[in-house]
């Protein structure tokens, strides 16, 4: 399936709609990735065989001021992550209920496509309005009860604290955990049929004819570091990713892009083309160390 929208008398060009390959592994989402609709469109036509014109660019914009006040921090790995209550998470929709955990095997990179992080004018408000798209039940959400990434990483560099992991100061792992080969990390809701153990990594943005901002790039190669270094992952590595709680098996990089997951959640085009195309080199830095 596809659609096109109707902008001051002309249609638009095709969007694919795709069910989302986001998700828990035992709640499917209702709804389709998301896709924007054009300023001004007054009609939508339902359609087939999609073609996305290519849109140059290189890095992309920070359209968002930085924060002017301090918020809530937490750097329990090794990093700055703006906690929960941070970035004003309304835990009255935090609907998953007790957290579970397995031991961390893979890192998988995601970016939103929508959005793309120029609507707003805090980026806070992106990852609200992120959660409460994962969070809330059909129509209004795929109901999963909580954001479905561990990270969130905004075009300024900024680092959020997503996915509930049991404690506000401590994203991520088990509450009491260090940062080891083995540990436990909280399940949730990025690659469907592989979370157990799968640890999502979000930009905000689209990159699939364009670059994260420099900002970014530099907090996700920071975090691929400090990740990598303390779980004891070889990012260069192919690894046999074996899900504990359902017994899906994928080998996959051990820094890999949403779509690698294919053969296991269905057809994605996230993190974008271009995104996917240079974590091989951000997996070399992160390496380095």
């Amino acid at each position: 399936m596809a659609v096109r929208f109707r902008v001051n008398g002309s249609w638009s060009d095709p969007i694919d709609v795709r069910r989302t390959a986001h998700g828990r592994d035992d709640r499917p989402g209702q709804l389709s990735e998301a896709f924007a609709v054009p300023a001004g469109a007054d009609r939508l036509g339902v359609i087939c065989d999609a073609v996305v014109p290519a849109i140059p660019a290189i890095f992309g914009p920070t359209p968002a001021p930085p924060f002017r006040t301090p918020v809530t921090t937490s750097y329990a790995w090794g990093f700055p992550a703006v906690t929960r209550s941070g970035w004003g998470a309304d835990e009255a929709l935090m609907t998953w209920g007790e957290p579970d955990y397995s031991p961390a095997q893979v890192i998988t990179v995601h970016h939103t496509a929508i959005p793309t992080g120029e609507e707003y004018g805090d980026y806070r408000d992106a990852v609200t309005g992120i959660y409460r798209f994962h969070a809330r039940p059909a129509p209004d959400g795929n109901g999963w009860g909580d954001i479905g990434y561990h990270l969130i990483i905004d075009p300024n560099g900024v680092v959020y604290s997503a996915r509930h992991s049991g404690a506000d100061d401590s994203p991520i792992f088990k509450p009491g955990s260090d940062l080891r080969p083995g540990a436990e990390i909280v399940t949730a809701g990025h690659v469907s049929r592989a979370n157990a153990g799968n640890l999502g990594v979000c930009l905000i943005g689209n990159f699939t004819h364009g670059l994260p901002s420099k900002a970014a790039l530099h907090s996700l190669d920071i975090v691929l570091t400090r990740l990598c270094t303390g779980l004891g992952i070889n990012p260069f590595a192919q690894v046999r990713y074996v899900n504990p709680i359902n017994g899906v098996t994928a080998t996959v990089p051990a820094v890999a892009g949403h779509r690698d997951w294919q053969n296991v959640c269905g057809p994605t085009e996230c993190p974008g083309d271009l995104l996917h195309t240079i974590l091989p080199l951000l997996t070399g830095l992160s390496r380095l160390g």
